[in-house]
């Protein structure tokens, strides 16, 4: 009996309260219903906004305004930014920006020039035996050539020591000529061959220092941590 009670109940509310509830669905209707047409018209409205900030306080204006000029200044479509404008930088700045544009630069090239020579040790050595090879090949040469020049210096050594040894035989004689030119001579040979020695001994100073380089730069760039870009 008891859902019977419950149905009388409903029927008998509804009855008296009737009006209201009418009135609540009606409201309930009308708020669902679509925006009038100027309604919509505003919704479809494009709002552009400039803006800049002046001594931390915002300027704003559907144009740029004048007190944005040379400033900073973005422009917001419907509240998104769609174009952002940097400040005119000072003399100061543009001296700055263009000294770090030269490092910049400067530091490209280097990295450029690095690879190129990175490439070419790698191609020119296949492992790092094959460059201690060809270390020890190349100065091995020029200790031999050093080693036939210092043959050379000792011969030219013994020739000046017979010359002085036949002026020391003439006593108070005078030196002839025939001498005199022969030491001459072997003067000017034993300063060449000096010579000769030493630049062969700066070569080979050179060249033991290059390929101590290029053997540091090898064990660099093969290392698993070196960066090949």
């Amino acid at each position: 009996m008891r859902p019977f009670r419950l149905i009388g109940t409903l029927m008998e509310r509804m009855m008296r309260y009737g009006d209201c509830l009418w009135s609540a669905v009606v409201a309930a209707t009308l708020l669902a219903a679509p925006l009038p047409a100027a309604g919509q018209q505003d919704k479809g409205k494009v709002s552009k906004v400039f803006s800049c900030e002046i001594n931390g306080r915002p300027v704003y204006g559907d144009t740029l305004p004048k007190e944005c000029y040379g400033r900073a200044w973005v422009k917001r479509i419907n509240g998104v930014i769609v174009y952002r404008e940097e400040a005119q930088p000072t003399p100061d700045e543009s001296v700055r920006r263009r000294e770090q544009a030269r490092q910049q630069e400067e530091a490209r090239k280097e990295a450029v020039r690095q690879k190129r020579q990175d490439d070419a040790l790698l191609e020119r050595y296949p492992s790092l035996e094959a460059l201690d090879q060809r270390r020890d090949r190349e100065i091995a040469e020029l200790d031999k050539a050093i080693g036939e020049l210092r043959v050379d210096e000792e011969r030219l050594v013994t020739r000046r020591k017979g010359l002085d040894d036949e002026i020391k035989a003439l006593g108070e004689k005078p030196v002839t000529d025939d001498i005199q030119r022969a030491m001459n001579y072997a003067d000017e040979e034993l300063a060449q061959a000096r010579a000769a020695i030493e630049r062969k001994v700066n070569e080979r100073d050179n060249l033991r220092q290059r390929f101590d380089a290029d053997r540091r730069q090898y064990l660099e760039i093969t290392s698993p941590g070196y960066r090949k870009d």
